[in-house]
């Protein structure tokens, strides 16, 4: 099963520890969404991030292949059992230029916004250097932090 991440798993250790045998496939992005810190996590007590539709903005990150019992083991991660995130087939566009339907997580009651943690934007910078993303696409994912 393909699965794109934008957050806190682009950083491959973070992914790795509830998806060992994720295989990265490609950086992709998904062209008019971007990434907003709208969801409060109590287990980084802080701003979590999820995606939403905006025109001329770009969601960058990379897709995995995930076995599905795996994926099945992130929905209970990610909230999804009780309401917090849902599961959303979306398609990426390849740096190739190719598209892809992918799985992806949307916040189910979006607000905020809310600052992240340290923590949880270090796992997004370190991923997102990590995947070579582009250094503008890096900043404009640095906000002030909670702590």
């Amino acid at each position: 099963m393909l699965y794109f991440t934008y957050g806190s798993f682009m950083d491959i250790d973070n992914l790795k520890k509830h998806t060992p045998s994720a295989e990265f496939v490609c950086k992709a992005m998904i062209p008019n969404w971007e990434v907003q810190y709208n969801y409060y996590s109590t287990n980084y007590n802080g701003g979590c991030t999820g995606i939403e539709p905006a025109i001329n903005k770009l969601v960058r990150g990379a897709v995995y292949e995930i076995p599905p019992d795996e994926m099945e083991h992130l929905d209970t991660i990610e909230g999804v059992p009780n309401g917090t995130y849902y599961r959303h087939p979306i398609m990426v566009i390849s740096e190739e230029g190719e598209p892809m339907l992918a799985h992806v997580y949307r916040t189910t009651n979006p607000r905020g916004p809310f600052k992240p943690t340290k923590e949880y934007l270090g796992y997004m910078i370190d991923g997102a250097k990590a995947l070579g993303l582009p250094e503008e696409y890096i900043e404009s994912l640095k906000v002030e932090t909670i702590d």
